[in-house]
């Protein structure tokens, strides 16, 4: 049966005692009425509405409220600081110009649905947040398994020689660097050759022009470095590490290999400018960039103990650390 509450002083209804839920409270009045012991009979419950009407009638519907200080005697220094605010916030309330305008509840409603989907845009940003990680998770364990196929770690996921290498190289490609090294690439390499086979770890832009035609002194080194990089593709697609194979050899680009073969030979950069279309913010930018790998690459033949290698990259950072490249300022 459905219970629906009438006004007080409308005596066809029925009287009845029903529980409610704190929540259902919204505030306590400082006036008491006298109950009598038992509310079951149908005539006690009679009486205790009419006492409830006659004290609505008598205070004209100004039923005042309970003061938890004055009335309870709550000495609290904090409480008092809380009803405070509390008063003031209300009063604040009454006075705006919504206050108990239908509108009110429109835009109440309104705003607890923003809430709500604000609450639900959290728990599936939160989800996304637990799936990304879940992924990346599925990404890193695909990424060991290349490292150990590679020789860079051990079963037991302990670095290897080969890995505190790579661990020296941050400026380019360290896998490709470090296979290159240990497969003994640079060893048969001039200073000259192997400073322009590094050019390509450094350069990304795209230029008009089509890849130079490079001598056969630079195109057989560029061979064997996209060679180690289409096996390094595959492994990774092999350990269901997705890699665009073709994408990642051609990441590499060889458009500066004759000019900063040219430069470590002693050419001018008026020289080197006329040989390619690359801007020369572009150039000087990507021949600092070669510098610091240059110093990696020394740390990392130093790593192994190859001192061969290391006074190798060591005289190739000398070659290309000159003239107006690695002054101090373009204006001076």
């Amino acid at each position: 049966m459905a219970i629906v509450p009438c006004e007080l002083s409308d005596t066809s209804g029925e009287t009845m005692v029903v529980p409610v839920l704190l929540s259902c409270i919204d505030c306590i009045s400082s006036v008491c009425v006298h109950m009598p012991k038992d509310l079951k009979s149908a005539s006690d419950r009679k009486d205790m509405r009419k006492r409830m009407a006659e004290v609505d009638k008598r205070l004209k519907g100004n039923i005042p409220l309970l003061d938890p200080i004055k009335e309870m005697n709550i000495k609290d220094a904090e409480f008092k600081t809380l009803v405070q605010k509390i008063g003031s916030l209300e009063a604040k309330l009454r006075e705006h110009k919504l206050f108990g305008t239908a509108e009110e509840a429109e835009l109440f409603t309104s705003y607890q649905r923003k809430v709500e989907m604000q609450t639900q845009l959290k728990d599936v940003q939160r989800k996304i947040i637990d799936a990304q990680s879940a992924v990346q998770l599925d990404e890193l364990k695909c990424r060991k398994r290349v490292l150990r196929r590679l020789g860079y770690t051990m079963a037991e996921d302990v670095i290897t020689m080969k890995g505190r290498v790579a661990c020296e190289i941050t400026s380019g490609d360290e896998l490709l660097l470090t296979e290159l090294m240990f497969h003994g690439v640079f060893n048969d390499l001039t200073t000259e050759q192997t400073v322009s086979l590094l050019s390509c770890f450094v350069f990304q832009e795209k230029t008009k022009n089509e890849p130079p035609q490079l001598q056969d002194d630079l195109a057989a080194p560029l061979r064997i470095m996209q060679e180690s990089a289409h096996k390094i593709a595959q492994t990774s697609n092999e350990c269901k590490l997705q890699m665009n194979e073709e994408e990642y050899v051609e990441s590499f680009r060889p458009e500066l290999m004759d000019v900063v073969n040219a430069w470590c030979r002693g050419a001018k950069f008026s020289q080197i400018c006329r040989m390619t279309d690359v801007f020369e913010g572009s150039l000087i930018r990507a021949f600092r960039r070669l510098e610091e790998l240059l110093r990696q690459m020394c740390q990392a033949a130093k790593a192994i103990g190859n001192v061969d290698l290391e006074n190798k990259f060591a005289d190739g950072s000398i070659k290309i650390k000159r003239d107006i490249i690695f002054a101090a300022s373009l204006y001076l």
